[in-house]
């Protein structure tokens, strides 16, 4: 025997559902498929699936009293180890609103924590705890994607105080980006970068790696100023290509009013011993010399 009626399972509230009751005795209501309101069940309810009533607004809703406040308010438990089949699938086809909505009033908790029970084994290689696979319905794969965003995150009130995203996993703070926006790679667990963006070198590990690629007019580092004018690159090839450049400097740069030049600031310490393979220019009360491997010192231009 069916009816139909709200349900009340303990601590939990639903709306009008259709229960299989089993061989129980039905109400002349029930038998004709009228609810005749609230039903409490004291103990628990079994049934292969509930369904709302179509067309009108129903919903499933669990209320914790001060009884159960350490319950959780609602379990899905896939005890399946085999298939496809998963604890929760929610599906929306309702372009106009998200699919999901998730709020919380945490103090020292993430509002979504999501733990993945990994394998001693490592036989988890291929998993995550976090998957976003975006498509496009109606696309032959490889024709075109979407153009929605994989992860968005902003504010409603202002800037947040706290990191926008915080990897941590070696003892650091592997990647970090600050609620001022700031980066920091590697940096102590807290610590505020001390640039737009902070790399922090590891024992053994070159801090930053760039690799060229096959194509001759592309640039492996290029630095603008504040115009959008090219001062600084680093070719292909591994040339260096500078608008000016000044060595020695410590404080203001000086070029003499000139354009595609290179200064050299008098030198703090002049050489004192001989170098090896090779020798050292530098400026000297504003001369230019060249010390080589002998000990000599030689003036290429007076000041």
């Amino acid at each position: 025997m069916t009816s139909t009626r709200r349900l009340f399972l303990g601590a939990f509230t639903a709306g009008a559902v259709t229960v299989a009751t089993g061989s129980g005795t039905a109400s002349a209501a029930e038998q004709a498929g009228q609810a005749e309101g609230d039903v409490t069940y004291p103990g628990e309810v079994r049934a292969r699936s509930f369904k709302t009533y179509d067309g009108t607004t129903s919903s499933f809703r669990t209320v914790s009293t001060t009884g159960t406040v350490k319950l959780h308010a609602v379990t899905a438990h896939q005890a399946g180890v085999v298939g496809d089949g998963v604890a929760l699938n929610v599906v929306s086809d309702n372009p106009g609103d998200s699919a999901m909505y998730l709020s919380g009033t945490e103090k020292s908790h993430g509002t979504l924590k999501i733990t993945h029970r990994g394998h001693a084994d490592a036989s988890d290689g291929g998993a995550a705890a976090i998957s976003v696979y975006l498509e496009t319905e109606g696309v032959a794969p490889g024709a075109g994607g979407t153009a929605a965003q994989g992860i968005f995150l902003t504010h409603t009130t202002g800037p947040t105080k706290g990191n926008l995203i915080t990897l941590r996993n070696n003892g650091v703070d592997d990647f970090v980006v600050k609620g001022s926006g700031t980066v920091g790679i590697g940096v102590a667990i807290g610590a505020t970068p001390r640039g737009r963006v902070e790399i922090a070198q590891r024992d053994s590990l070159i801090g930053l790696l760039m690799q060229a690629n096959a194509d001759s007019a592309s640039r492996l580092v290029e630095f603008r100023d504040r115009a959008g004018v090219a001062k600084l690159r680093v070719l292909n090839s591994g040339a260096l290509a500078a608008h000016n450049a000044m060595f020695g400097v410590t404080g203001g740069e000086s070029y003499g009013g000139g354009d595609g030049v290179i200064g050299i600031r008098n030198a703090t310490a002049v050489p004192t011993s001989d170098p090896t393979n090779g020798g050292v220019l530098f400026a000297d009360g504003g001369a230019l010399k060249w010390r080589g491997p002998s000990g000599t010192v030689t003036v290429i231009a007076s000041a």
